[in-house]
């Protein structure tokens, strides 16, 4: 038996016979000559060392093992083409993994709306996510442990690239007691400050701080928490004031009193790493985000 030679359409040409049993039908359904047919099974056996048809003037019929190779070429066929399916799904993106690490507090906002886009449009991609600090998230990036990290500040990082970039406003936080009425950022300079420790996000807490210099002060930090929902329990608990962006009101919108203050706002960035292979469903996920967060880079 020598199997050299013998080729995918080989196959297919003998599972089309073998179905119609008529050499004449399975040359019109292959869309070829009924001699080049003939002389492919013909090629097939003499390969297999074997029969697999048998044919009079009036019938053609299978051998017992033109049965048994016409099961097993058909599951062949449709694991080759399921294969090569998956493989075509790799390479445009829509099948494998892709990993996104974020800032608890984007997920307050309209990001899982774009994942929930995403994984619609994408089913057969393993979409995997992780909730980080930013400092955690320029590390999984610049490791390649996360394709693509949503962080907020404008630092810049010598190992990624921001791949989309848009405004996000900041809110002021104060206590339910606070004065009513309208709220400038100046108004704040003389509260004392909850926040969290600069190492946790240092982009976003100099980005921060920036804003307040900006408007004439330095916020005194008389206490850190690590976690936002920390955070605004303790300005509800009369520890002081804070900043944050806007979608942490919906963490817990009764507990503390949200201002929206004018012009002052935070960065979101997407970054990737500079270096190293790139996923093709990067683009894909990056098209969602652009669809709905903007255009600007």
């Amino acid at each position: 038996m020598d199997l050299n030679g013998i080729e995918l359409s080989h196959l297919r040409y003998f599972v089309a016979v073998a179905e119609e049993l008529h050499f004449g039908r399975a040359a019109l359904r292959l869309h070829i000559a009924q001699p080049p047919l003939t002389r492919h099974i013909q090629l097939l056996e003499s390969r297999l060392d074997c029969r697999l048809f048998e044919r009079t003037s009036r019938s053609t019929r299978l051998t017992p093992a033109g049965e048994l190779l016409r099961d097993r070429a058909r599951a062949l066929l449709a694991e080759t083409s399921l294969t090569f399916q998956t493989i075509r799904r790799a390479a445009n993106g829509e099948e494998g993994q892709l990993t996104v690490a974020t800032a608890p507090s984007l997920m307050l906002g309209d990001l899982p709306k774009v994942i929930r886009v995403f994984r619609r449009k994408y089913p057969h991609l393993e979409f995997r996510l992780h909730e980080m600090a930013t400092s955690a998230i320029l590390q999984s990036v610049t490791t390649g442990t996360a394709d693509l990290g949503f962080v907020r500040g404008r630092d810049k990082d010598p190992h990624v690239d921001a791949h989309l970039t848009w405004p996000d406003p900041l809110v002021a936080i104060v206590p339910n007691d606070f004065p009513k009425g309208p709220l400038g950022l100046a108004q704040l300079r003389d509260h004392p400050f909850v926040f969290f420790p600069r190492h946790i996000g240092p982009s976003l807490y100099d980005e921060v701080m920036a804003v307040c210099r900006r408007a004439g002060f330095t916020p005194t930090v008389t206490q850190e928490a690590r976690q936002w929902s920390s955070i605004v329990s303790l300005v509800s608990a009369g520890m002081g004031v804070s900043l944050a962006p806007q979608s942490i009101q919906n963490l817990l919108p009764k507990a503390a009193r949200y201002v929206q203050l004018p012009k002052a706002v935070t960065t979101v960035r997407i970054i990737g790493r500079k270096t190293g292979a790139a996923n093709p469903a990067i683009e894909n996920f990056l098209k969602v985000c652009r669809d709905h967060f903007g255009q600007s880079r």
